[in-house]
């Protein structure tokens, strides 16, 4: 019972009995307003009676009363501390931004979307950078994924079959380009790099389709004019065995030095000195993600603020992220590195939310200023279509939150 309710029932209960002690007869016709003599025998009992029963229950109203007010310096400490905390984490998430730098003076690609020819760049703007890598990867691969065998076949079935795959009928092929690209754009293909991504792919793509994307890609370079030059006669937009043969033929002549194909203006004095224009941003970014999602999860786990409260606080939090930000996290969030935040999200069996309470994406709108319908042929609404994008008309029917 609201805590209200029990005080004025209390207070009504203690009035009443009041005006009844006062108000009628007891015995003998005695009462507090009669001009009788006072009678201390009666009026004792009387005494005694409000002494023990209304006293008992005023006290009891009182001590109820300061239990609320212990109550409620409790939960405004708690919620002081609450905010403390979280305001802490938005400073961090401040500085890590702030830290970022990425050094594109001497960047050979010529592409207009990237605008970064004679620019260092550094906080939010870092994220244009590897938002543009990973849609110039896409493209780029784009020949080597045109078959649909992308998928080791265990791996296949599993990912048809998943929950959050057949709830949203995602197309899981378009997700796999997604998860390798990204990938490649956030580790890098270093000999570390390639490593890791190899580790990470084995077992759920076809190792003949990783092997070609990691060599191909590993030829270009990001600040050597003359492999770059190489690099732009290899025949992208070609027949798979022409790449394939003059990928084939630079590796050959690096490893043997010979040049006995078609390709060998190309394959001649490609070394591998250069620095490779996919270096990775694991450096970058690592720390970023993990804390973004400590962030979230953290007011998401709070059991005692109300939906709307949690709401407020991560609005506050998206508040700070850009339109690249939100874009990359809707590409990281569809990665395995991110399938946390929503595909397979971390599930609290013990707690009474249900698992749409863990689908952060969604829950708290977490994309919602991305603009426009598609994101360079991916429509990002079919992914997360019960997010409320600030441009759509039609209200979603969304869950209820905790």
């Amino acid at each position: 019972m609201n805590h209200k309710i029990i005080a004025w029932v209390s207070f009504s209960l203690s009035t009443i009995i009041i005006l009844i002690l006062f108000g009628r007869t007891f015995c003998d016709d005695y009462t507090f307003w009669s001009p009788m003599p006072i009678q201390y025998d009666i009026t004792g009992q009387i005494g005694d009676f409000i002494g023990g029963v209304i006293g008992t229950l005023i006290s009891a109203v009182g001590f109820y009363y300061l239990y609320l007010t212990f109550t409620e310096q409790k939960s405004a400490f708690e919620r002081e501390r609450l905010e403390s905390n979280f305001f802490d984490l938005i400073k961090l998430h401040r500085e890590n931004v702030s830290e970022l730098e990425f050094d594109g003076k001497k960047l050979v690609e010529n592409d207009d979307s990237l605008h970064i020819g004679s620019s260092k760049f550094t906080g939010k703007s870092v994220f244009k950078v590897f938002f543009n890598q990973l849609i110039i990867c896409k493209t780029e691969l784009k020949h080597i994924f045109r078959s649909p065998q992308i998928y080791e076949r265990e791996y296949e079935q599993k990912m048809l079959a998943h929950p959050y795959v057949k709830k949203n009928n995602i197309d899981i092929y378009q997700l796999a380009k997604i998860d390798i690209c990204y990938n490649i754009v956030f580790y890098g293909l270093s000999a570390e790099g390639v490593l890791i991504l190899k580790h990470m792919f084995k077992g759920k793509y076809r190792d003949a389709i990783i092997d070609f994307a990691i060599q191909y890609l590993r030829l270009k370079p990001a600040y050597d004019e003359d492999i770059f030059k190489k690099w732009s006669m290899i025949p992208h937009n070609s027949t798979k065995a022409r790449r394939r043969q003059a990928v084939q033929e630079i590796y050959n002549w690096r490893e043997k030095r010979i040049l006995d194909g078609n390709f060998s203006e190309i394959a001649e004095n490609y070394h591998n000195k250069f620095i490779k224009y996919y270096g990775g941003h694991q450096f970058r970014f690592g720390h970023y993600f993990r804390h973004l999602f400590q962030t979230v999860k953290f007011i998401n786990n709070q059991k005692n603020i109300s939906y709307k409260i949690k709401y407020d606080y991560i609005k506050t939090l998206r508040a700070q992220l850009s339109t690249y930000e939100q874009a990359i996290l809707f590409f990281n969030s569809l990665s395995s590195l991110g399938r946390a935040w929503e595909i397979d999200p971390e599930i609290d069996s013990v707690s009474k939310f249900t698992s749409y309470d863990f689908e952060l994406i969604t829950k708290y709108n977490l994309i919602k200023n991305i603009s426009g319908e598609f994101l360079y042929g991916l429509s990002f609404k079919d992914y997360f279509p019960l997010v409320e994008y600030e441009n759509d008309i039609v209200k979603k029917n969304r869950p209820n939150y905790h």
